[in-house]
């Protein structure tokens, strides 16, 4: 590997940026063109820190593009972009990417993330992780706020694995405790190939007493092979906490065996308030075996639920298939639901469908929706609606 003098020198840079920016009372500020780490081999590790603040520091950083990348075994990535702990910082970057191949990787991305009072602002491109091999983790937290206040815009964001055994994890605009977050970004993209994959999404979910603004273009997870399972939660809230969510249309996708999907929207619990406004929810799967769960502007305790819903479509081929549909159900809490339309689709055999719309126990809910419609192709299949039941 060739480093050149002019790399060193910004390497040293960002270190000693870190450094000022943890001490009580100092700044720092760094203006670099590209950072790259890689590395090739057997039990790697790399870390970066860029433009991180504490303790009262200052630190301000601008930087064209941020790469990290590994080829070998036992590899573990972590990357820490514009976060602050008690501290204030502001990052302007281009495009961020970390990339690993070989067996046993871990990779870990916090950006702009805000807790101990600290205040955090980055503006970024593209923000990219990606993996191929073996027990892969990847985790990455953007815009995430404990007892702090956050700021993210950024571009595209990305996370891709392809292997075996693989988990990804996503906190775009998460808050807890007291903290406050406003995440920009455009489309949220999580992609999976392989077999015992685990996807986990979650787009301004509060707990506690803070509270998220989060705006995105479309929100999408796919996977393709055997013994999978996806969950995101968009705008869900609890305690006494509050979620503003807008974004485009968020999908679900599988192909294989023994799927299982679950999308949570705008769900309400203690005295939380979740205000979702989007477009189309969608959730297809074509295989075997597969679990279908929507959940849209679900309200308990004396949480209060307000969705705003194009059109919620579930799509499955294959045999011995199963789909739910919840929407604007409350126990305990209040709900409000606009939908324009309800469709289920399945073609197979030995498929069970059902929608529960608009029931009350305990709670209060109202919803508007278009049309309904449940529709079957093949031998041995089973229909339900619920609505507006007490």
């Amino acid at each position: 590997m060739k480093f050149t003098t002019k790399a060193i020198v910004l390497a040293l840079a960002v270190a000693v940026s870190g450094t000022a920016a943890a001490q009580s009372g100092s700044q720092s500020k760094v203006q670099t063109q590209n950072i790259n780490q890689s590395q090739a081999g057997l039990l790697n590790k790399q870390e970066m820190d860029l433009g991180n603040a504490r303790a009262g520091g200052k630190s301000n950083v601008n930087v064209s593009n941020v790469n990290q990348s590994q080829a070998g075994l036992l590899n573990k990535q972590k990357m820490s972009v514009g976060n602050a702990a008690g501290g204030k910082t502001s990052v302007n970057v281009g495009n961020v990417t970390q990339g690993q191949a070989g067996l046993l990787n871990n990779q870990e991305m916090s950006l702009g993330n805000a807790n101990q009072g600290g205040s955090a602002s980055v503006k970024a491109g593209s923000v990219t992780q990606g993996q191929a091999g073996l027990l892969n983790t990847q985790k990455m937290r953007v815009g995430d706020a404990d007892r702090g206040k956050s700021t993210v815009n950024v571009g595209t964001v990305v996370q891709g694995q392809a292997g075996l055994l693989n988990k990804q994890e996503m906190n775009l605009g998460a808050v807890s405790g007291t903290g406050k977050s406003n995440v920009n970004a455009g489309a949220v993209i999580q992609g999976q190939a392989g077999l015992l994959n685990s996807q986990n999404m979650n787009v301004g979910g509060v707990s506690g007493t803070g509270s998220s603004n989060v705006k995105a273009g479309a929100v999408v997870q796919g996977q393709a092979g055997l013994l999978q399972r996806q969950n995101m939660e968009i705008g869900n809230v609890s305690g006494n906490a509050k979620s503003n969510v807008a974004i485009g249309a968020a999908v679900q996708g599988q192909a294989g065996l023994l799927n299982n999907q679950d999308m949570q929207i705008g769900k309400a619990s203690g005295q939380g308030s979740s205000n979702v406004n989007m477009g189309a929810a969608v959730q297809g799967q074509a295989g075997l075996l597969n679990n279908q769960t929507m959940q849209v502007g679900n309200a308990s305790g004396s949480g209060r639920s307000n969705v705003n819903v194009g059109t919620v479509v579930q799509g499955q081929a294959g045999l011995l298939n199963n789909q739910q549909a919840k929407i604007g159900n409350a126990s305990g809490g209040t709900s409000n639901v606009n939908v324009g339309a309800v469709i289920q689709g399945q073609a197979g055999l030995l498929n069970t469908q059902q929608v529960n719309i608009g029931n009350a126990n305990s709670g209060s809910t109202a919803v508007s929706v278009g049309t309904v419609i449940q529709g079957g192709g093949g031998m041995l299949n089973t229909q339900k609606v619920n609505i507006g039941n007490n």
